[in-house]
């Protein structure tokens, strides 16, 4: 089975084999300029909008590997993963001899679930390039996607034993020793992720010195700087009342849908949207470095809720959210789509069929984005209530949360609000989930109330809906015998 496959990665540095020449079209100056045109858009904000000009390029220069390459890239990254597929394996077969174009069709035939022909070419890839970080990055995805996390942490150490100063390897690296439940050394390993190309640690300039753990904060006024998405601060800003502990006044940046709901939590002495006008401070951190420079490790959450909502519930959701004996289930399947797991980790809304013919329950559609309609079919859209249309921030989609008997949800910010809230909650989880999930078991030290429902098997979210069925119909009969 390639699951129990060993990674076959050299222990001693070396060169990298050089890469046959290989003869390409040669684009005309008016072609050159259009590419890079396409290059622009397709690295900015307008991804989709440099389609057709890579498509057109290719029909002219079917041998030029550069807009190929390209065009691939774009399709895959904008969710157009078979379209992509086909493009990679035109590029591998055209270019037999480089380890890129191995390593890019193992990539996405991995993404599709195709494990075992993603190892015959990642195999490949690193018999051209064994020193390919990107391949064997790939390989250690294909490790994880078959459910083999200790394999990937083993190809990626072998790696760091040739390339140690590679930080992509090192955050990698990291993720996963988390997801094994070595948090004191992974933590600090995904500090490396500043150095990797691509990766935005700030969204804005701050020019105060950075906190690393070890300086005195008595008396300092802390800037927690915001990174990556919103549950990330959700489930960060728990960590602002150690650090007011240690005397520092915490002044924490995060999206202005999120300020409402942060700027109350313990220890934040100002919560303010980035963009805004910088709060003056004496140091900063970045939110996703705190779990590593407080020395964070499992037995030292207690999971307990750490989030309320300020004010009281809107009318008009307490209106949708009666309180009644009709066990209330509130539904969140689809996260960002721009996110790049976000094709396994929400799932299609006709999987919900099933649940949503339970009778007996009423069902609650906490999907700000995408809207229900773009991703729930219509013939459903009549078994729920479309709440997350009628929350106009997370303050309010709090107040809803904490109306509602249970939360069903993929992995996305209404998990970590739901968990900050105390809410009983069943987070479904891909195949292959985030390393912060861990690899096993349906329990999290990040909040005692989830229950983590895991695929079986890659992209089996009926297993798991058949879970949560019945974990709601027991609620229900409870809640009728109460």
């Amino acid at each position: 089975m390639a699951k129990n496959r060993r990674p076959n990665i050299p222990l001693k540095a070396g060169p990298a084999k050089s890469r046959p020449t290989v003869t390409t079209e040669a684009l005309s100056s008016r072609d050159a300029q259009r590419y890079l045109e396409a290059k622009a858009l397709s690295e900015g904000d307008a991804p989709r909008e440099a389609l057709p000009l890579l498509e057109a390029l290719v029909e002219r220069y079917p041998a030029s590997r550069n807009p190929r390459q390209l065009l691939a890239t774009t399709l895959y990254n904008t969710g157009s993963w078979h379209e992509a597929l086909a493009q990679f394996n035109e590029l591998a077969t055209r270019f037999p001899q480089r380890s890129d174009a191995a390593s890019n069709l193992a990539g996405v035939l991995s993404a599709l679930g195709h494990q075992e022909l993603a190892f015959q070419a990642i195999d490949r890839a690193l018999a051209l390039d064994p020193h390919n970080t990107s391949a064997i990055t790939n390989l250690a995805e294909i490790l994880k996607n078959l459910g083999n996390w200790e394999g990937a942490r083993d190809t990626y150490a072998a790696s760091l034993a040739i390339d140690a100063n590679n930080p992509k390897l090192h955050l990698q690296y990291g993720m996963t020793l988390i997801a094994l439940g070595d948090w004191k050394t992974g933590w600090p390993e995904t500090e490396h992720r500043e150095a990797v190309e691509g990766v935005r640690l700030y969204p804005e300039p701050v020019a105060s010195p950075r906190w690393r753990g070890t300086g005195d904060l008595n008396g300092k006024r802390l800037l927690i700087s915001h990174e990556q998405g919103l549950g990330d601060a959700i489930m960060n800003v728990r960590f602002a009342k150690r650090l007011a502990a240690q005397g520092a006044e915490v002044h924490l940046r995060a999206p202005s849908a999120l300020v409402p709901l942060l700027e109350a939590v313990d220890g934040v002495t100002s919560c303010t949207a980035t963009g805004s006008p910088m709060p003056e401070h004496d140091v900063h951190v970045p939110l996703m470095s705190l779990p590593a420079v407080l020395g964070i490790e499992a037995e030292g959450l207690d999971g307990l809720p750490y989030l309320s909502p300020p004010g009281t519930c809107p009318a008009h959701l307490m209106d949708l959210l009666p309180n009644d004996r009709t066990l209330t289930v509130s539904l969140t399947w689809s996260g960002n789509p721009n996110h790049t797991n976000n094709r396994r980790r929400s799932m299609n809304g006709d999987v919900l069929a099933p649940m949503l013919d339970i009778p007996g329950v009423r069902f609650v559609a906490l999907q700000k984005f995408p809207p229900i309609d773009a991703v729930l079919p219509e013939a459903l859209r009549s078994r729920v209530v479309d709440l997350g249309a009628q929350c106009s921030n997370f303050a309010e989609s709090a107040h809803a949360l904490q109306r509602v008997d249970l939360a069903i949800t993929v992995d996305t910010a209404v998990a970590h609000l739901a968990g900050a809230l105390g809410v009983a909650t069943l987070v479904c989880l891909p195949f292959a989930s985030e390393y912060r999930w861990g690899t096993r078991g349906s329990t999290t030290a990040w909040y005692r109330s989830h229950t983590l429902l895991r695929q079986p098997a890659a992209y089996d979210w009926a297993s798991v809906i058949s879970a949560a069925i019945g974990e709601v119909e027991r609620r229900r009969d409870m809640k009728l015998r109460t």
